[in-house]
């Protein structure tokens, strides 16, 4: 006699199959975006390429579910093996790929992403419809399926995001990661051989048929498609607003995205799980009244994890995107139990029910990432979203909701009860105050810029500079930095800034007495919005001299390799921010120095840390500490201060010089700032005012591991 296939072990199997799906995602779209760019295009890009991917690969699986004699575990097993057996040359053949279309257009490097992940997507993406509907054959109730493989394989997802974030990666690296996930895949797979052979006498390949339910559909299929394409819209519209709250508390740690995917996804799991207890009597009320408590949930994390944020910690935020996750989870299992009758057809019925549901975290993904976040600020797009489920559930529901309608009146009245001031609680935190507010506020796709009252700009919760244009106002002056260029060497005239920021470098270098042109790459065109207001540096923005270049930076060198320079500058963000690496690592170095002319010379800012200086070492011949920036050439650097004198006496910005030399306060301060060069020590904390050569840097960093693409330097791993 057949015995059945262990259910115990199809969820453990399916457990596992989330976990390595999540660690491919977090590895492969990081591996993409060091590619084709990591501003908010390819990101969407790279986002809809995996989604797409899925949505077909439900649809294959649901087609295979047809046939009645097919053996969909052991499809299920062969899909697992495929996957892993990609996994294991993945990043090879998205370092080839890369080389190969980097100089694409738009267009072109879409495709190219769909393609390097479409087949294990694809694979990825059949193996619900097809347990789906081999627990339907077995158990004859498609609810309870749906529910427990929603569950089982959510919950492996939302393990495989917070082991990826808190260990792997930062442990590692990225190619052993995808290893381990692979190593997982094939666990699966020998895991279901096993399974199978317990359970099935030799010569029989094919599930055993249950008895099929004639309950009929609460909800018609078509509508339901609908619905499960505006649950999945909803339901990654508010994980991209959640997204940017938590970025944005948390100054960009990339481990922080790890956390909210882990809250969410469990969230998402324990609603699955709870639907099966629901899935009796009229679904289309429970449906409406479980939308009504999730949009009221989703749109409480917002506030909730603002007052956290002021009187807690911000990561207490967690602990309301499990609750939301939660109600958010229940809508789809319930759907599918309303809309899908068990029988031969469930399985393709299901994949079409997934699709649907994908199409839509796709449109979330585009339409609220790549459009709502640009036009509509946050505070008003989570009311919309709230009120998008306020429609929806009016229609689902078979009557009236009654007092579960008055949950969105306490959502209207929230903001004043908190207070507002969203984005200063969660800069200030514990020192907010009510006086404290920023004078401007920019809300686009790539993120918020703030500007405070004394000029301090912040981008994504993190001091992003100043505005401060006159080297020798403060002591010590940190502005030394853009100016000591022209001490180590007599030609500077094509400049490449990377990161403009509030402008106050790119306006130093524009103004250069040698510079003939300055090429000025920046990711957030939102940064813009405060130059052409602020009168330290709107004249920026009508130099002659100036390229402004709106773009991902990696991307642009790759774009351009033709380019050269006599300098490239970047004043590079804290080196334990998101895609921090990136432009910290030792591949990234490689790709500048390619832009370098035979005398040119490039330097960044190291924010401290003994890996990026050491990282230096690797790539070029020639090097020195200046403050907390290294700077870098594959010729010798030398500090001179009468070719520096010469410059700086010459320099002139909007018209008036730097350094008034008819006064003598005006010669005291230039010989202040030039006095820098008598400084020739390691720098380090407290006294920063200094500079050193190689031979102390190799003494300091040498002993220090180098950033590379692989290890992601300090954005999984603090030290």
């Amino acid at each position: 006699m057949t015995k059945p296939f262990p259910s115990a072990l199809l969820h453990g199997v399916f457990v596992i199959s989330g976990v390595s799906a999540m660690i491919y995602q977090i590895v492969w779209q990081r591996a993409l975006l060091m590619i084709y760019g990591s501003n908010s295009e390819s990101v969407a890009m790279v986002v809809a390429s995996f989604l797409m991917g899925l949505g077909i690969g439900s649809l294959l699986g649901g087609w295979l579910t047809k046939w009645p004699r097919a053996p969909l575990v052991l499809l299920f097993g062969a899909a697992e093996l495929g996957v892993g057996a990609y996994g294991l040359v993945s990043l090879c053949w998205f370092e080839q790929a890369g080389s190969m279309t980097s100089q694409w257009g738009m267009l072109g490097t879409s495709v190219a992403a769909f393609g390097l992940v479409f087949l294990p997507t694809l694979l990825m993406g059949a193996t619900l419809p097809l347990l789906v509907a081999h627990q339907v054959r077995k158990t004859g109730h498609v609810g309870s399926s749906v529910s427990r493989l929603y569950f089982v394989n959510t919950l492996g997802a939302a393990l495989g995001a917070i082991i990826a974030a808190r260990w792997l990666l930062g442990e590692l690296g990225m190619a052993t990661t995808v290893k381990v996930a692979a190593a997982l895949n094939a666990t699966a797979a020998l895991a279901i051989l096993a399974g199978r052979w317990w359970s099935v006498p030799s010569g029989q390949t094919f599930e055993k048929q249950a008895p099929t339910t004639t309950e009929q559909p609460q909800v018609t299929f078509r509508t339901a498609l609908w619905w499960s394409a505006l649950s999945g819209f909803l339901t990654l519209s508010w994980e991209i607003v959640w997204a940017r709250v938590f970025n944005y508390a948390s100054a960009s740690l990339a481990t922080a995205f790890g956390g909210l995917l882990f809250s969410y996804l469990l969230g998402l799991a324990l609603g699955s799980l709870m639907s099966a207890r629901l899935l009796a009597g009229d679904l289309r009320q429970k449906l409406a009244q479980w939308v009504v408590l999730s949009s009221v949930a989703s749109y409480l994390v917002v506030p909730m994890t603002a007052m956290c944020a002021v009187h807690a910690a911000w990561w207490w935020g967690y602990a309301f995107v499990i609750v939301a996750g939660a109600l958010l989870g229940v809508t789809f299992p319930l759907l599918c139990h309303a809309a899908v009758p068990a029988d031969d057809d469930s399985g393709s019925r299901l994949s079409f029910l997934y699709l649907a549901n994908i199409i839509g975290c796709g449109a979330g993904s585009l339409l609220t990432g790549f459009g709502l976040l640009e036009w509509i600020p946050l505070s008003f797009l989570i009311l919309l979203l709230t009120f998008a489920g306020a429609v929806w559930a009016r229609r689902i529901a078979t009557r009236p909701l009654g007092r579960l309608e008055a949950a969105y009146a306490l959502v209207v009245v929230m903001p004043a009860l908190i207070g507002g001031q969203l984005y200063e609680r969660l800069q200030f935190k514990g020192e907010f105050a009510a006086d404290k507010r920023f004078v401007q506020i920019i809300e686009s796709r790539h993120g918020v810029v703030a500007m405070e009252q004394d000029g301090r700009i912040h981008g994504n919760g993190v001091y992003d500079g100043g505005l401060r244009t006159r080297l020798g106002t403060e002591n010590p002056d940190w502005l030394v930095r853009p100016y000591f260029v022209s001490a180590v060497r007599d030609k500077v005239e094509k400049v490449l800034v990377i990161g403009v920021a509030g402008g106050a470098w790119t306006q130093i270098l524009v103004n250069h007495p040698q510079v003939k042109q300055v090429t000025a790459v920046e990711i957030s065109h939102a940064y813009m919005d405060i130059v052409r207001t602020r009168p330290e540096v709107s004249s920026l923005l009508t130099n002659p001299k100036l390229r402004l270049v709106i773009d991902d930076g990696r991307r642009w060198l790759r774009q351009h390799p033709e380019e050269k320079f006599d300098a490239i500058v970047m004043n590079t963000t804290y080196h334990w921010r998101e895609f921090a690496g990136a432009l910290l690592s030792r591949e990234f170095l490689t790709l500048v120095g390619r832009h370098l002319e035979p005398e040119g010379i490039t330097m960044w800012n190291c924010t401290g840390s003994e890996r990026a200086a050491r990282t230096s070492l690797d790539v070029f011949p020639h090097t020195m500490m200046v403050m907390n920036f290294c700077m870098a050439s594959f010729a010798p650097l030398k500090p001179e201060r009468a070719r520096w004198e010469k410059v700086l006496a010459a320099y002139r910005i909007d018209g008036q010089p730097v350094f008034d030399l008819t006064s003598p306060s005006g010669r005291t301060t230039l010989d202040e700032v030039l006095g820098f060069i008598e400084r020739e020590k390691l720098p380090q904390h407290p006294d920063w005012w200094s500079w050193c050569g190689r031979a102390e840097m190799e003494k300091a960093y040498g002993s220090f591991e180098s950033i590379t693409d692989d290890n992601l330097g300090h954005e999984y791993r603090m030290w």
